[in-house]
């Protein structure tokens, strides 16, 4: 989903949001693709996409995390683009990317006139929490611990537990660092394991972690986070 692209809609001309957004939609759609994955639908200016159907590979996991991590560079070159196309036009904010691992029932659904290949499940949901979920961590991929584990991939950081909107059951939190310090992806992990069980112990070390990158706003609102958790070690989100 592309933050701020509804407030820009209303400030431009009609022709010139389809053309933007058509342009967007384009870009995201080639990276599901070249990672092999299906595009479900746009919503919007949102794209829903799976892997694993109608032909699952090994690897899908991991195609689809590189997607989501890609998918977020797509659009912060998008709104590099647009911002240099002209001046006037209202800020374009950052590509939040949710991604989850589970069941879903995927298939032919619609009607006598209208079918469409999609995919339907809480899996589905929970994938669209986290990606709205994006805006109150502010952050701009997120995943759950099912999908970290599911994609192979060794570049995640533990991000804590929280309670999706509408979701009755908590969520771990990872999202994708390629580049951060093992020491302090180490020490991430140690505070969110301690999270439920010394809860001051692990907000210091998720500040202590937080002070050594200032300019990391997702770091600095797990500190915040972790000063509101539940005794279980649970954020709820609003």
């Amino acid at each position: 989903d592309l933050e701020g692209f509804t407030k820009m809609s209303h400030a431009i001309a009609p022709e010139m949001v389809a053309k933007l957004l058509n342009r967007y939609l384009d870009r995201l759609s080639q990276v599901v693709l070249d990672h092999g994955g299906v595009i479900d639908k746009f919503v919007g200016d949102a794209v829903v996409a799976f892997w694993g159907a109608p032909i699952s590979r090994p690897d899908d996991g991991m195609r689809a995390a590189r997607a989501g991590f890609a998918m977020w560079q797509a659009g912060e070159t998008f709104r590099r683009e647009v911002a240099a196309m002209d001046a006037s036009l209202p800020p374009i904010g950052k590509t939040r990317v949710g991604l989850h691992y589970g069941a879903a029932v995927i298939g032919n659904f619609g009607g006598a006139t209208r079918i469409q290949y999609t995919a339907l499940g809480d899996s589905m949901n929970t994938a669209a929490r986290l990606e709205a979920a994006n805006k109150a961590l502010d952050s701009a991929v997120m995943a759950s611990r099912e999908f970290a584990e599911a994609s192979g991939l060794d570049w995640w950081r533990p991000m804590g537990r929280v309670q999706l909107r509408g979701r009755a059951r908590a969520v771990d939190l990872f999202e994708p660092a390629p580049d951060f310090p093992a020491e302090d992806r180490a020490l991430l992990a140690e505070a969110c394991a301690l999270a439920a069980t010394d809860r001051a112990a692990a907000l210091r070390l998720a500040q202590q972690v937080a002070a050594r990158h200032p300019d990391d706003t997702p770091l600095s609102n797990l500190a915040r986070r972790m000063e509101a958790m539940d005794e279980g070690g649970t954020y709820v989100l609003a």
